[in-house]
């Protein structure tokens, strides 16, 4: 795997230094921060772009009021206009990108069905990179370097939400994008960097500040909307809140957007919702009971050696919520989705947990830096009960982990709960703005997924046994090892943990015995098996009327070489294709796939949202096409696989790793 790289350059290049300008939501001003060139390798350079540059030029003078020497405008224009020539490629489609604030009519490929009208949502990274300058001194002369401060994950780059309104009755696409954190590329522009005001406000990104500037810059969110980058989640309904589409970011911040022009419009915390939803934390995938009219999600209190998971939930009948159950005493991990069934909330933490007794979590680290992954550690389940409001069970399983949960059922054999899991942390660390822009790495697979269905068996049995040991006692030496890393990381130093001789070939069956020759903390917890249904599939989705039912099918974004065995590094950097799996035949029974495009979440659009078939519906999603340099709009129809229709955005949408949403209209 590729080793990180620093996220800041600097460049002695004067043509690439870019003006200061007030942050505002016109473009010209917005390209003085991020990028001034095209916006992607088939735009050609116009009069605008080259007043910027001479704009540029003529403010690089030195201590004596002469130019800079540096090369003529004429050649930095001329080695762009080259570029423009030259194929892109995946790692050419990680770049920032210009949004679409007008309402575009996109010219519809094919025929959309009569019954199709939806409004489809899409958030992801729409700025990596924010260039700024500084003075340095060279031979006694003032001049202007230029310094790149970087993103480094696609859960991190600040956020372009995507706008489509689908009318099948008159076949037509709508679209309109807005990036929504423009007055924070001002503020990167100015202080050459980024450090959140509270956790979880980064998952892979170095701030490029100082410690200082985290015992000084502490509140609860940004002063303003679009100060505050939401961009894991999009939600077109919060039963309770007052709005009609809201972004949700990896913290525990609620960004109210307008639908229309999708300009933000205000920030709150879920503890400003409810006080009792204490913790400066939570989900950014809640889940929406349509079935009770309920949102569920939680918040983390990270104490000195464990966490306390408030599960809530809200409703239009009580909008400001009510607590379900507390999870206390758990490990501090990162949770980034949950499983919700008509009875049962079953929260899943996986051994990627906060080191340093969570100090580096608790003073503002990027997620990735304050945790490591723990493979002599168990993933744990805790059960919740819906009616009974109390955590009522745990189990536990061999380590792994997983970005998202696929659907979750109840039966008499007991909870199934399906997820997508990996062997470790990898796939955290493939994700990042360094690793999918190396286009030389030797490691640039993706690494192999399993879509597994555990099964939370002998539940009363294992209600039984957590009311007898669910009781967890922080030990001295626990307290002493947060002293001792408090010192260490306000030296500048982390503790390296070594997991080199983990016990990666332990088996669900010898969890419980392997526990117990440890002494583990977990020793005393019945142990959740789990079955294979279907293999490197991610972002997975169900018919909605199928969520917390048993089901067949799962649709997600999947890998070629699943196919044909083709594991070259470039075919499988990223999901190359939409698949279909049968999960009672465990077998891929259809899939979409087209040199050179690169597909994200596929959004089921059902024809019947209260429906009894699985497959009545089409999807959608954006699909980044590196050999035309653009992206489009892909509509299949779920039971055959068969394109309805295509939209050309005449823009690159890079790709995205959040979730969207969809809602239809009648």
């Amino acid at each position: 795997m590729a080793s990180s790289v620093p996220h800041t350059e600097y460049a002695m290049d004067p043509d690439e230094v870019h003006s200061v300008s007030s942050a505002s939501d016109d473009n010209d001003s917005l390209g003085d921060h991020i990028d001034s060139v095209p916006s992607h390798p088939l735009q050609s350079l116009d009069d605008e772009y080259t007043s910027s540059q001479e704009h540029a030029d003529r403010a690089l003078l030195d201590a004596s009021g002469e130019p800079n020497v540096s090369r003529p405008s004429s050649v930095l224009i001329e080695e762009l206009r080259q570029k423009e020539v030259e194929p892109m490629t995946l790692e050419k489609g990680l770049q920032n990108v210009r949004d679409t604030t007008e309402t575009v009519a996109l010219a519809v490929d094919g025929e959309l069905p009569t019954w199709l009208n939806a409004e489809v949502y899409t958030v992801g990274p729409g700025t990596f990179d924010v260039r700024y300058t500084r003075k340095i001194e060279i031979d006694g002369h003032l001049q202007s370097a230029t310094g790149t401060f970087t993103f480094g994950h696609l859960l991190d780059g600040l956020p372009l939400v995507n706008r489509f309104d689908l009318s099948g009755e008159h076949n037509t696409i709508q679209y309109k994008s807005r990036l929504t954190s423009r007055r924070l590329i001002e503020k990167i522009h100015d202080h050459h960097g980024y450090a959140p005001c509270h956790p979880a406000g980064l998952f892979h990104t170095h701030a490029n500040q100082t410690v200082l500037i985290k015992f000084i810059k502490s509140a609860a969110k940004a002063s303003k909307p679009d100060g505050e980058p939401c961009s894991a989640r999009i939600l077109t309904h919060l039963p309770g809140i007052d709005g009609q589409l809201f972004c949700q970011n990896l913290a525990n911040h609620i960004q109210e957007l307008d639908p229309f022009d999708l300009k933000p419009k205000r920030v709150l915390t879920w503890s400003e919702v409810n006080p009792a939803f204490a913790g400066y934390s939570s989900c950014a995938n809640g889940v929406y009971d349509a079935s009770t009219g309920e949102y569920i999600n939680f918040t983390m209190e990270i104490g000195y050696s464990t966490t306390r998971y408030h599960f809530f939930s809200t409703s239009s009948s009580e909008p400001r919520g009510a607590l379900i159950a507390t999870v206390p005493n758990a490990p501090t991990g990162y949770v980034h989705s949950f499983a919700v069934t008509p009875q049962h909330v079953v929260l899943v933490v996986f051994p990627l947990l906060a080191h340093s007794s969570a100090v580096k979590y608790a003073w503002n680290e990027s997620i990735m830096d304050a945790c490591s992954f723990y493979q002599n550690e168990p993933t744990v389940f805790y059960v919740i009960s819906r009616k009974d409001k109390r955590v009522v069970a745990s189990y536990q399983a061999a380590s792994c982990f997983a970005f998202n949960h696929v659907n979750a059922y109840e039966d008499d054999q007991g909870i199934f709960v399906d997820l997508v899991a990996y062997k470790d942390d990898a796939i955290a660390r493939h994700l990042s703005t360094a690793h999918l822009r190396d286009n030389d790495t030797e490691s640039g697979s993706l690494p192999p997924s399993e879509l597994r269905r555990y099964l939370l068996h002998n539940l009363q049995s294992a209600m039984s046994t957590y009311a007898q040991n669910q009781t967890y006692v922080p030990t001295v030496s626990s307290i002493t090892a947060r002293l001792s890393s408090l010192w260490t990381y306000a030296r500048g130093n982390s503790s390296q943990h070594d997991t080199s001789k983990g016990r990666m070939d332990v088996v669900d069956d010898d969890v419980e015995q392997l526990s117990k020759e440890q002494g583990g903390w977990s020793y005393w917890m019945p142990v959740a098996t789990y079955t294979t249904v279907g293999h490197d599939i991610e972002m997975a989705t169900v018919h909605p009327a199928f969520q917390r039912k048993a089901y067949t099918f799962v649709y997600g974004v999947g890998l070629k070489h699943g196919i044909d065995q083709d594991t070259s590094p470039h075919s499988t950097r990223l999901w190359d294709r939409i698949v279909k799996w049968n999960t009672s035949t465990r077998t891929m029974v259809a899939s979409w796939h087209q040199d050179g495009c690169y597909p994200g979440e596929p959004q089921f659009v059902p024809r019947d949202p209260a429906g009894n078939d699985e497959e009545d519906g089409v999807l959608t999603s954006i699909v980044l096409d590196t050999l035309n340099s653009t992206s489009f709009l892909l509509v299949l129809d779920a039971r055959s696989f068969d394109i309805v229709a295509k939209a050309n955005l005449g823009t690159i949408v890079p790709p995205s790793f959040s979730r969207g949403s969809v809602k239809l209209r009648t």
